[in-house]
């Protein structure tokens, strides 16, 4: 029995209503749950989110307490205004902006807040993340991919290490740029995440705790996933800033003791 279609308002960004907005587009969905479906295109992933999810750059979020069910490997498409996944119809109907702006100087982060970073610090090379911490695209060779789930741990390090550089003034490109040529070792999702990271985009928790560093804005982000937030953040104190001595130094007293 065919399900009934669900008209569908979400929120999105503006690149994400132009796809929708273009010629129709298949795909077919590589994540179904009742949180979250993505499926994956030729021009890359694009999601839906049930309220209360964290609102990802490739996705729309939508008021829906839950997702219908679809399964993986079932068609999508966008166009003509919508995605259609199963029985939904989602069309961007309010634009939001997932970039970081530029800071002017980097905030302080409690060093027993630090401390939580280890589920996500432990399961990488230290010396990888020395090399991250100099802007050594070399570190992207053994970070991309490396880890469990639809984003692994290193993607989460090395998308918070873009997006902190750029808001702090700093030059990512040669770190970016190994990134996209290496995109096709991780997963579809993780791949679009990153190519986001690399236009200095990123969730909301993200973006509160790089602007803020306090501690409900730190708390959220390391709640994000299993080690996505901690290794955002990470990624973050990795990073090249206005107080780059001083933030280099905390990280890497926070890098002894992981695995070499």
């Amino acid at each position: 029995m065919q399900r009934a279609e669900m008209q569908v308002a979400g929120a999105g960004s503006s690149a994400l209503r132009a796809l929708l907005h273009g010629p129709a587009v298949p795909g077919g969905v590589v994540h179904a749950g009742r949180r979250a479906v993505y499926a994956e295109l030729p021009t890359g992933v694009v999601g839906v989110l049930a309220r209360g999810a964290v609102h990802v750059p490739c996705a729309i979020a939508t008021t829906l307490p839950d997702l219908p069910e679809v399964a993986v490997g079932d068609p999508a498409v966008v166009g003509d205004g919508l995605l259609r996944i199963g029985p939904l119809r989602v069309a961007v109907t309010r634009l939001v902006s997932f970039a970081v702006p530029r800071l002017a100087s980097a905030p302080a982060l409690d060093e027993l807040l630090l401390a939580d970073l280890s589920p996500a610090r432990d399961q990488l090379p230290a010396d990888a993340l020395d090399l991250l911490a100099a802007g050594d695209p070399g570190a992207v060779p053994i970070l991309v991919g490396r880890g469990d789930g639809l984003t692994p741990v290193g993607d989460d390090v090395l998308a918070g290490w873009l997006v902190a550089t750029r808001a702090h003034g700093g030059d990512p490109s040669a770190v970016a740029a190994a990134v996209e040529a290496r995109l096709p070792r991780t997963t579809s999702l993780s791949a679009a995440l990153l190519r986001h990271a690399v236009a200095g985009e990123a969730i909301a928790p993200f973006r509160a705790a790089l602007a803020t560093g306090d501690a409900d804005a730190v708390a959220a982000l390391l709640a994000v996933g299993h080690t996505s937030g901690a290794g955002m953040l990470l990624g973050a104190r990795l990073a090249p800033t206005s107080s780059t001595a001083s933030t280099h130094s905390t990280s890497h007293q926070a890098l002894e003791g992981s695995p070499r």
